[in-house]
């Protein structure tokens, strides 16, 4: 009898990276790896950068991505990234990484650019909550 499986997606805004059945996958988050297996509770996640390790019944293929949002049901699971390459071991997925992240491209401007735009949204919430301070807060 074959093991149920999962049918895995992972996409950038170019192109599919991985098209897959896989038997388990595991992604990285910010309160730890989470693992996922076909037939689970339907759920999203937010993946941080790093390697996603994809199990299926022919051996393990790792999948290094600039993070994303995972949409999972109990057959499949989709992983939107704004970057990813794809890999049967750890050390082919580096060289790939490395190979695309030392050439400028539009996708790593965008990226970049909205990490800045992040930490002054942050900034500015903190400056918000200092300014809110309890006399104002009175009615």
């Amino acid at each position: 009898m074959t093991k149920p499986t999962l049918h895995v997606t992972i996409r950038t805004p170019r192109v599919t990276v991985v098209d897959e059945e896989v038997v388990s996958m595991r992604v990285p988050t910010k309160s730890g790896h989470v693992g996922l297996r076909p037939r689970g509770e339907p759920t999203v996640l937010a993946v941080e950068a790093g390697l996603v390790l994809l199990r299926s019944h022919g051996g393990m293929r790792y999948a290094g991505t600039a993070g994303g949002l995972l949409h999972t049901s109990g057959q499949s699971a989709s992983l939107l990234t704004p970057l990813a390459v794809v890999g049967d071991d750890v050390d082919s997925v580096s060289r790939q990484l490395d190979e695309l992240l030392s050439e400028p491209s539009d996708e790593m401007e965008v990226r970049r650019t909205l990490g800045r735009l992040e930490t002054r949204i942050r900034h500015e919430l903190v400056q918000g909550d200092d300014r809110s301070g309890p006399e104002r807060r009175q009615t």
